[in-house]
Order: C-alpha cells, then sequence, then structure tokens
C-alpha cells in the first residue's frame, strides 16, 4: 500500500547529534560522557550543567557551525529515499527551534536526505524556544498532517503521539528511551523500538 504519511524526527534520528553534542560538552566544559552515559533526554541532567550553563550550551548547540558539523546517522538517506520512490510522503519534524532552519536545510542538502516538508514542532513549550516568533507547528496541529507513523527517539514525544493521535512509533534505540516501565501496556504495543535504519525500513514495510 503506498501514499503513507511519514513523521520523521532529525536529532538522534536522521543524525548524530548527541556525540556532536558531547564533543561541545568537552569543548566548553572540560568534561567528557560516552553515549551511554546520556541517560536522560533533559541535557541539563545528562550533561550536569546548570540552568544558566545549559541555556547558554544550548545556544551554541544550535549555532549553524554545529548544526551543519553533525554526522547523519547510516542507512538514513537510503531509507528515506526508498520511501519517496515508493509513493510516501516524508515529513521531518524537528524540536531544534525555527532560527536553525536555514542551517538545517543546509545540513539536509548536504547528505542527500530526502524530504517533502519540514516542520519547527514546539515539543516542550519552552518561551525561549521561538524568541523571534517564527512560523512553528504546535503539538496539537499533528493530526492535520494526517501521519500514518513516525520515527522518533524521544519518548515523551512519542508516548504523547502515541496516547493522544493514535501514531504508531518506531522508536530509535537510545540510552534516554529505554525506562518504558511507567507507559502503558497499549502505549508500549505502538512503540517499535529499532537500533539502525534498517529496523525501521523493515518494521514498517508495505
Amino acid at each position: 500500500m503506498s501514499g503513507r504519511c511519514i513523521y520523521v524526527d532529525i536529532d538522534d534520528v536522521l543524525s548524530a547529534t548527541v556525540e556532536r553534542l558531547i564533543d561541545l560538552l568537552e569543548h566548553l566544559h572540560d568534561r567528557r560522557l560516552e553515549v551511554h552515559e546520556v541517560e536522560h533526554f533533559d541535557l541539563e541532567k545528562s550533561f550536569g550543567l546548570d540552568a544558566d550553563e545549559i541555556a547558554h550550551f544550548m545556544d551554541r548547540a544550535h549555532e549553524d557551525h554545529v548544526i551543519e558539523s553533525i554526522a547523519p546517522a547510516a542507512g538514513a538517506a537510503e531509507v528515506l529515499r526508498g520511501w519517496s520512490d515508493g509513493g510516501h510522503h516524508v515529513s521531518l519534524v524537528t524540536g531544534r527551534p525555527p532560527q536553525t532552519r536555514a542551517a538545517s536545510l543546509r545540513w539536509l542538502e548536504a547528505h542527500r536526505i530526502h524530504h517533502d516538508a519540514l516542520h519547527h514542532l514546539d515539543k516542550w513549550g519552552r518561551p525561549s524556544w521561538n524568541r523571534l516568533g517564527l512560523p512553528a507547528l504546535r503539538f496539537d496541529q499533528i493530526p492535520s498532517l494526517g501521519f500514518d507513523f513516525a520515527v522518533e527517539d524521544s519518548l515523551d514525544t512519542a508516548r504523547r503521539l502515541v496516547e493522544e493521535f493514535g501514531i504508531p512509533v518506531a522508536l530509535m534505540d537510545r540510552p534516554w528511551n529505554r525506562a518504558v516501565e511507567g507507559l502503558k501496556a497499549e502505549t508500549r504495543d505502538a512503540l517499535v523500538r529499532c537500533c539502525s535504519w534498517g529496523e525501521v525500513a523493515e518494521a514498517f514495510r508495505w
């Protein structure tokens, strides 16, 4: 069956973002972690930063040269191209602030990552997320886009997609999304944990 509408996150789904942020942490704070030590999606906790430090860190993390230096995830470009060739619509839905749009588009072009749309989604409702008031997608607008399934790494976002909108999720396996004991059984059933883009393609094969 063709013509599916697919939601794909960028950071730590299409890109090796946490690895780049660990490098940035070492550069800014002379402290280094291994990826398996990043057990909290909230980097303030995982990186041991206070409120002022994390605000500065995220400002630096969203600079153009940092975004454009992130490595792509292995196999992602090939899977997205295959979906497009199969008649599916690929929308990238990122929690990056809208002011990162130009750098994100350059990164996508440089790595030949196919997409039909790019949406900046206000996933967490942080007041500082969109300081410039640029166009952005609200969470309650997601149903209007008609997604058939999603690929995410944030456990909280995946839970909301399942519970609020009934969208099944391929959850890219990361240290910060493994604590699923508190989820409803039906929510866990709608999450397909994947360790690679090959597994995502296999889980959602039509």
